[in-house]
């Protein structure tokens, strides 16, 4: 079975590199293709990608804050997702989280860097070698015999490069999707789970990171507070159409909209 693993920059190609040379160790039916060193010397490069991503199974896209709006990145996750009944796109992040994403990738089933989170994605993996398949059990000791080579490589990798203190998009990225969501939502007065789920996700990040004096906090947090009550309408609307949406409607509503700093004085105010 054919994966293709996508990346974008130094620093994500030797993570692209490292999970190449893993993958088979774990799944021996498993064909990474990683360009450009899977293209034999003097190939058609452009030729030759475009028939791996259209025969691709899975697509494994290499993630990292300096290649997230790339787009090289986006046209082969493109690709990928063209054929999404017949193949699973799952951008791998490193370093970032979710709330990080923005524009197409934001569609994808992602998979953080960590042990359980990539035990999922391996998963799923195997789940695609249908009847060649490893049986759960077999492909737990596996994944627990060859996760700390994987996990060792990757911690080398990211602990050789400089990381930039500070959010991967700004405030004002991310209120104006808080506002473009709402104003959808508004006028249709129907959304997708999903997209319910990213706004609140992103509303009580934006939240948290104001109420930790991050930036220009106070005027951000009257901002937040004056949205709040459009997405409350939205939010109670659908908490109950699932779990994650009723806990992010919980904190929704526990959201203090004061720092830490306000909050600590009023306790310490006697009485």
């Amino acid at each position: 079975m054919k994966v293709f693993i996508s990346w974008s920059g130094p620093v994500s190609k030797r993570l692209a590199e490292s999970i190449r040379d893993w993958l088979p160790g774990v799944l021996q039916l498993v064909t990474p293709y990683f360009t450009p060193a899977d293209i034999e010397k003097g190939g058609r490069w452009a030729n030759d990608i475009a028939k791996e991503l259209s025969n691709a199974e899975i697509g494994i896209l290499c993630i990292t804050r300096d290649n997230i709006h790339s787009d090289w990145i986006l046209f082969e996750a493109g690709a990928l997702s063209k054929s999404l009944d017949k193949t699973y796109v799952c951008p791998i992040l490193f370093g970032i989280n979710n709330a990080d994403l923005a524009g197409p990738l934001k569609q994808f089933q992602t998979t953080e860097f960590t042990k359980a989170d990539f035990h999922k994605l391996i998963t799923v993996i195997n789940g695609r070698l249908s009847e060649h398949k490893l049986p759960a059990k077999t492909l737990d000791a596996v994944f627990e015999k060859w996760w700390p080579d994987l996990e060792e490589k990757i911690t080398e990798i990211l602990s050789s490069i400089t990381i930039v203190d500070g959010p991967v998009r700004n405030d004002r990225e991310v209120l104006d999707e808080i506002l473009l969501l709402t104003r959808s939502a508004r006028q249709t007065f129907r959304l997708p789970p999903k997209a319910l789920e990213e706004l609140l996700e992103s509303f009580i990040s934006m939240h948290n990171s104001e109420a930790q004096e991050v930036g220009g906090y106070e005027q951000s947090l009257d901002a937040l507070k004056e949205m709040s009550r459009s997405i409350r309408f939205i939010a109670r609307k659908y908490k109950d159409e699932s779990t994650t949406i009723s806990d992010l409607y919980d904190r929704f509503e526990k959201l203090s909209y004061q720092t830490v700093t306000q909050i600590t004085e009023e306790e310490d105010v006697p009485f």
